[in-house]
C-alpha cells in the first residue's frame, strides 16, 4: 500500500495537511472579522468604515470626521468629537430635504449657504443709511494707515495760513512718527555750554549738484499684496544743490543726522549756526587787519 502522500495514496501527506491548515488560517484572519463586524452592520471598506450605509473616515485621533452616504452622495463633516454633523454637502436634510447643496451648523440652527438674504440694517456696525450722510472726522480718528495728503501741505509761502504763530515741525522716528515742533528757548534746556566750532571744518564742506536716485513700485491687490506685473518707474528729482552727509559727517557731524544707525541727511537749518565761528574768525581777523593798516595811517 502506498505511503500516505504518495501517488495512489489514501491519506494526504503532511505537506498537503499544512498547506490547508495555513489557507484555513489565511481566511479566517481575512473573512472573520469582516463577518463579525457585519452582524453589527459594519463592513470593512478601501480607507474607512462603512456603518449603517453610511462610510465613515476617521481622525488620527479616532473620531469620525466625515462620512458619506454611497446613496446620495451626501457628505457630512462632524465636530471635533465625532459626533454631532456641523456641516453638510449634498442632500439637505436639516432645511430642504428634497434639494441639493451646501447646509451648516450655526450655533443650534442648520443654515442653507446661498440662500441667505442680508440687508443694510443687518450688519452690526454700520451707519443707519448707506451711504453716509456728509460728515467729518477729527485727526485723532485715524489710527492706522498713511493720511495721503496732510492739510496744508500744498501752500504755497504766498499763501496765507491760518493763525497768528508759526512754528517748524520735526518728525519723530517713535512708533507714530510723531509731529513736534522745532522748539529752542531756554525753558525747554539745560547743561547749556559752548560749543567751539573748528571754521576749518565748515570751511572743508563741498556744495555739490546731484540727481535723485529713481524708486519702483510695484504692482498690488486691494489689500496691498504683491502681484505679478510691470513695474512702475518714479524718476527722482533732477540738479539738485546741499551737501553729501557722509562727507559732512567727516568734517561736522553735528549737523548730520541718522535713521536706523545709519547716516541720513544733513540738517541744513544747523549750517548757519556752524557758520557763526566762521564769520567771527574772519572778523576777528578783519579787525586785526583794519587796526594794523590805521597804525601805518591808512584810511580804511
Amino acid at each position: 500500500m502506498p505511503q500516505p502522500g504518495q501517488l495512489g495514496a489514501q491519506f494526504a501527506g503532511d505537506d498537503w495537511i499544512a498547506r490547508k491548515l495555513a489557507d484555513f488560517e489565511r481566511l479566517l484572519r481575512e473573512y472573520g472579522p469582516a463577518n463579525i463586524l457585519a452582524t453589527a452592520g459594519i463592513n470593512v471598506i478601501p480607507d474607512g468604515v462603512l456603518v449603517n450605509g453610511l462610510m465613515q473616515f476617521k481622525r488620527p485621533d479616532g473620531t469620525v470626521g466625515v462620512s458619506v452616504d454611497p446613496n446620495t452622495g451626501t457628505f457630512v463633516a462632524y465636530d471635533a468629537a465625532g459626533s454631532t454633523p456641523v456641516a453638510r454637502f449634498g442632500s439637505l436634510i436639516e432645511t430642504a430635504p428634497t434639494e441639493y447643496g451646501v447646509e451648516v451648523l450655526v450655533g443650534s440652527t442648520w443654515v442653507r449657504l446661498g440662500n441667505q438674504t442680508t440687508t443694510w440694517g443687518s450688519i452690526s456696525g454700520t451707519p443707519v443709511t448707506f451711504p453716509p450722510s456728509s460728515h467729518t472726522h477729527v485727526g485723532a480718528d485715524i489710527t492706522s494707515g498713511t493720511v495721503p495728503q496732510a492739510d496744508g501741505s500744498q501752500y504755497g509761502w504766498t499763501n496765507n495760513v491760518a493763525g497768528t504763530e508759526f512754528y517748524a515741525v520735526w518728525v519723530g522716528n517713535d512708533g507714530g512718527f510723531h509731529f513736534g515742533r522745532n522748539v529752542s528757548s531756554e525753558r525747554y534746556k539745560e547743561n547749556i555750554v559752548t560749543h567751539p566750532v573748528d571754521p576749518a571744518s565748515v570751511l572743508a564742506l563741498r556744495p555739490v549738484r546731484y540727481d535723485r536716485k529713481a524708486t519702483y513700485r510695484f504692482p498690488e491687490d486691494a489689500d496691498g499684496n504683491r502681484i505679478i506685473g510691470p513695474e512702475q518707474k518714479i524718476e527722482g528729482a533732477k540738479n539738485e544743490y546741499g551737501l553729501i552727509a557722509e562727507e559732512v559727517a567727516l568734517t561736522l557731524p553735528e549737523i548730520v543726522t541718522y535713521y536706523g544707525g545709519v547716516v541720513d541727511g544733513v540738517r541744513y537749518d544747523l549750517l548757519g549756526v556752524a557758520l557763526l565761528p566762521v564769520v567771527k574768525a574772519q572778523q576777528a581777523q578783519i579787525d586785526k587787519l583794519t587796526a594794523a593798516a590805521r597804525a601805518h595811517g591808512w584810511d580804511v
